[in-house]
């Protein structure tokens, strides 16, 4: 596991209070309750503060899975 999934582990399993070994790409929004609007928002910022980006509106309401957050995290994050 790379220093980026790490990291990126270590911040989900932070926000939902969760053990990381329950976080899976398929992890949805709609079907995790801990998943909640407030802790999206809060999610997208730990994300920012973490890595230096910045999300776009339309990002963050696109983001319904954690494989969704890896894919848009790795456009980001690539040259």
């Amino acid at each position: 596991m790379t220093d980026f999934d790490n990291k990126l582990l270590d911040i989900l399993s932070r926000v939902f209070r969760i053990d990381q070994g329950e976080i899976t790409d398929n992890l949805k929004r709609k079907d995790f309750e801990p998943w909640d609007s407030m802790a999206h928002l809060m999610l997208i910022s730990e994300i920012e503060n973490e890595f230096e980006i910045f999300f776009e509106d339309e990002e963050v309401v696109d983001i319904w899975t954690v494989g969704d957050l890896k894919k848009i995290l790795n456009q980001k994050m690539s040259p």
